[in-house]
């Protein structure tokens, strides 16, 4: 069994088109059937919520998760995301329960840490929980939800679709506003509760168990995350080296790099200015037009309403905060000189599209973001 469900076919044969799944669900043809119960994932949003479901207009499919939109009686429209893959299922080898746990933990912290920051714009979370794994042996389909993380959220006005339809002006608009949003990002300073309680959790692997330095905005705490992460990525020659499917080993090549890189990063992170290089920055970690909810207006211009799927955020050094945006079809950057650049181009653009993607990059990077940083910073 693979380890997320497949996308159903609908009665007609042909994929189920996300519609009229309430209906479906009533009259006992839900093509979801055979997998997962819909009416359970009603049955705890109103509990837990106290809310009456009377409409789910569409279900849409991720690569990880669905989403749902809900009406309810007397209250605002509601999103909810639940994953596709169950920890119960027979076989299942997506990622393990114990790393959904955290992951979700952090998540619905940093909603709620950001509830009241109105320039960032992150949706407002209402209910959310982790997966639960049951114990014995997985050798049915499981018959509830409880496999399966949840998050669900109020609604926002808009869709993330508009790109295309916006003309110039409309799309430097939106600019604007990303621009924003990604300034007051890095301008904002999480608590030092929040850092200390989630930084190490969302380091990759490899990674130390635990760091010997308290979490602190400083060179030597970062030099000390770096550090950590090459001694835990290469240990003792023998020692296991990379994924177990990989079955590498460390040896004298790889001692010989361990090496090179400790004396390295003390001389690869600057010292000067270290209060404000050094500050703990909270990243979004995949910040673009497709993570946000946006309204349009009678004359076509942009709003956005929300900053949605937080589940890739991490905590950084404000040194190595990230601008990207991705913005259309390409992703806007700065190069290596902190310059306005394109990434993630099409195949063949022309000379007229590249002029396009540059003027977008420098009206985002030059135009808007770093004159909202300095003014945000000598407020």
């Amino acid at each position: 069994m693979p380890w997320r469900d497949e996308w159903p076919v609908g009665l007609n044969g042909e994929e189920y088109d996300g519609k009229h799944i309430l209906t479906l669900v009533r009259d006992n043809v839900s093509p979801f059937k055979d997998v997962w119960n819909v009416q359970l994932l009603i049955d705890e949003i109103e509990e837990k919520l106290q809310v009456e479901v009377t409409d789910i207009p569409t279900i849409d499919k991720g690569s990880n998760n669905y989403g749902f939109h809900l009406k309810v009686r007397n209250g605002p429209d509601m999103v909810v995301r639940l994953a596709r893959g169950d920890v119960n299922m027979p076989d299942f080898d997506g990622f393990a329960v114990e790393q959904q746990i955290p992951e979700v933990l952090f998540e619905a912290a940093t909603y709620t840490l950001l509830r009241n920051e109105a320039e960032v714009r992150a949706s407002r979370l209402l209910y959310s929980r982790a997966p639960l794994l049951k114990p014995g042996s997985r050798t049915q389909v499981p018959d509830d939800l409880s496999g399966r993380r949840m998050f669900v959220f109020e609604r926002s006005d808009g869709t993330n679709n508009v790109w295309e339809e916006l003309d110039a002006g409309g799309k430097e608009s939106l600019l604007d506003q990303l621009a924003r949003m990604r300034a007051a990002l890095f301008n904002y300073c999480p608590p030092s509760e929040f850092t200390t309680e989630y930084l190490h959790s969302r380091i990759f692997d490899f990674k130390p168990h635990a760091f010997t330095l308290p979490v602190a905005p400083t060179r030597e705490f970062w030099i000390h995350v770096m550090e950590s992460k090459v001694e835990a990525t290469i240990k003792n020659e023998g020692d296991m080296m990379g994924w177990e499917d990989d079955e590498e080993t460390v040896g004298p090549v790889a001692l010989a790099a361990k090496q090179s890189l400790l004396k390295a990063i003390p001389r690869l992170l600057p010292q000067e200015n270290s209060d404000i290089l050094y500050r703990l920055v909270l990243e979004h970690g995949d910040f673009g037009i497709h993570n946000t909810s946006i309204i349009t207006d009678d004359d076509r211009k942009p709003g956005v309403t929300s900053l949605y799927d937080w589940e890739t955020a991490c905590i950084v050094p404000a040194l190595l905060a990230d601008p990207l945006v991705a913005a259309g079809p390409v992703d806007l950057i700065t190069n290596e000189h902190s310059e306005p650049a394109v990434t993630r181009i099409p195949r063949s653009p022309t000379a007229a599209e590249l002029e396009t993607y540059a003027t977008w990059s420098r009206h985002y990077i030059k135009v808007r973001l770093y004159r909202m940083l300095f003014t945000m910073m000598v407020r």
